[in-house]
């Protein structure tokens, strides 16, 4: 069982067809921009999806000599020629859409991202509600109990008789 590595590094029989005459020589913005362009329609028609597209485009626009161009497009149809001129206005309105497309893809990504991490903010600062709710119920109860009750204050009293006792014995004992 084969597990595909995107995007696939050329293979021997790509670099051995990069090793035709020239294959070292050098490449321009023409040449670069045609590999781009056949990539796109390779992304288009779904041979590639959005992060192999994304790694080879980058490659492309950094190879330096034809060699590097060919290890791109080798495990790719030939449907189109290997590098030709670049299309007219009709193939770079098509290719303005993918780019729009990919950038709508991207926003509306980072769109849920945000919604849901407002959702995730919204949770935290809700969750701690009801142990707060709970406090304030528990607060209300007791004051309501201290203010109401003639036991709590006949025992607070106590409290304070013993409290003073006390004090006022283990002063004069002291001296």
């Amino acid at each position: 069982m084969s597990n595909p590595v995107s995007p696939p590094r050329p293979t021997a029989s790509a670099l051995r067809r990069a090793s035709w005459p020239g294959s070292e020589m050098r490449v321009g913005d023409a040449e670069r921009s045609a590999v781009a362009d056949r990539l796109a329609k390779h992304f288009s028609d779904g041979r590639l999806d959005e992060t192999e597209f994304s790694d080879r485009l980058d490659r492309a626009m950094r190879a330096k000599t034809m060699a590097d161009l060919t290890g791109l497009l080798a495990d790719l149809p030939e449907d189109t020629p290997v590098l030709g001129p670049v299309g007219g206005r009709r193939h770079q309105r098509k290719m303005l859409q993918i780019q729009l497309e990919r950038e709508r893809v991207r926003l509306r990504y980072e769109r849920r991202e945000q919604r849901n991490a407002e959702r995730r903010q919204r949770w935290y600062t809700l969750r701690w509600l009801p142990l707060f709710v709970l406090l304030l119920v528990a607060a209300v109860v007791v004051a309501h109990t201290l203010t109401h009750s003639i036991g709590t204050w006949i025992v607070l009293g106590l409290i304070v008789f013993v409290w003073l006792r006390h004090r006022t014995s283990g002063g004069n004992g002291s001296s």
